[in-house]
């Protein structure tokens, strides 16, 4: 019962918020003008930050329900707020690439060493772990010393940055980062209450999180009346990826629902590289647009990466680790083919005319 009060209680409040926050956003200048860049799919100047309702939302939820608050959980709202603030300043006035990572970085150190968020463990296929609790060296923070293993910390911080970037990156069609999202946060609530979990605060929590993000898609899914902004997509990436580590770092599990993003992220970062470009730069070659480019709807192309995201997800909660590891290279394999696929296809139509 107190799961479903959490993701009724999550929903009312951000579809209560989200006009509120849409207000906001245009009278401070959070907004997101069409004709800034080139790959703009939209044609009217339309609000940005509709995360933030779903961050009001999802804390007052969670600090109501939860029945304690221990420091992990102050760690996770401390991180999602400082990327969401972050995030948002850059709605309203663009920063530098460099500078928006270097907060991320920070909030993610800050959740390490200050909150004890840590993955530090990793299980192969074959059920061995491997440990990283050892502490290589220790340093003095907030007038405590904190024992710090590299390995540990590495993986961390690589996993909440990457995590919070690959949700903005598929912030770019009505609904997809929304979306992908309330997919990801129904799959961690289920891990969550499983056997090999058994964590009813973590179960809590991602489903506070799919409330949110089922209101907020109320007014984001096509024609989209407000946009995630930085904000909501970093603040969405971090709170999946604190929530993961929760569930016992169960990475894999997180990779699978989230393979899509993961792998559109990867692959446009090494495409950039390669043509000399910036990783940070932005473009038209993420799987939505090509989707798009190619003769699909905003809406048929946010349900296909939905359902492709929902498949593997179901497959992370009933799969093996073996399996799951299966899993994991047949959608490597799958996305690689659609992105070439959809690339050739789009060469071939411009060719053409």
């Amino acid at each position: 019962m107190i799961y479903v009060v959490a993701l009724l209680m999550s929903f009312l409040l951000t579809v209560l918020l989200v006009p509120q926050i849409k207000k906001l956003s245009f009278r401070v200048g959070a907004v997101d003008k069409p004709q800034k860049a080139a790959r703009k799919i939209h044609t009217k100047t339309v609000a940005r930050g509709g995360g933030i309702a779903i961050y009001i939302a999802f804390f007052i939820t969670t600090v109501l329900l939860l029945p304690e608050h221990p420091l992990q959980y102050w760690g996770l709202i401390t991180a999602a707020t400082i990327v969401l603030i972050v995030g948002y300043i850059d709605d309203i006035m663009t920063l530098n690439p460099w500078l928006k990572l270097s907060a991320q970085i920070f909030a993610a150190t800050l959740a390490f060493t200050a909150f004890g968020i840590r993955i530090e463990a990793v299980t192969n296929p074959f059920g061995q772990s491997f440990l990283f609790t050892a502490a290589n060296f220790s340093m003095q923070f907030a007038g405590h010393i904190v024992q710090i293993n590299l390995i540990s910390f590495v993986i961390t911080i690589l996993w909440l940055v990457g995590m919070t970037n690959t949700i903005n990156i598929v912030d770019g069609i009505d609904g997809l980062s929304g979306g992908i999202s309330a997919i990801a946060a129904f799959v961690m609530f289920f891990l969550a209450l499983g056997p090999s979990v058994n964590q009813p605060p973590t179960a809590l929590v991602s489903i506070a999180l799919l409330g949110g993000c089922i209101g907020y898609l109320v007014y984001n899914f096509y024609p989209a009346k407000i946009f995630n902004g930085d904000s909501g997509a970093y603040f969405l990436g971090m709170s999946l990826g604190i929530i993961a580590i929760f569930s016992g770092a169960k990475l894999a599990t997180a990779a699978l629902v989230l393979g899509v993003p993961i792998l559109d992220a990867i692959w446009s970062a090494l495409r950039r590289i390669l043509s000399g470009r910036s990783p940070f730069s932005a473009d038209r070659g993420h799987l939505h647009y090509l989707l798009l480019d190619v003769g699909f709807s905003q809406r048929q192309a946010a349900l296909l990466i939905y359902g492709i995201c929902a498949v593997f997800g179901v497959i992370a909660l009933i799969a093996s680790p073996a399996q799951k590891i299966i899993a994991i290279v047949s959608l490597v394999v799958i996305i690689m083919l659609l992105l070439v696929l959809l690339t050739l296809i789009l060469r071939q139509k411009r060719h053409a005319s």
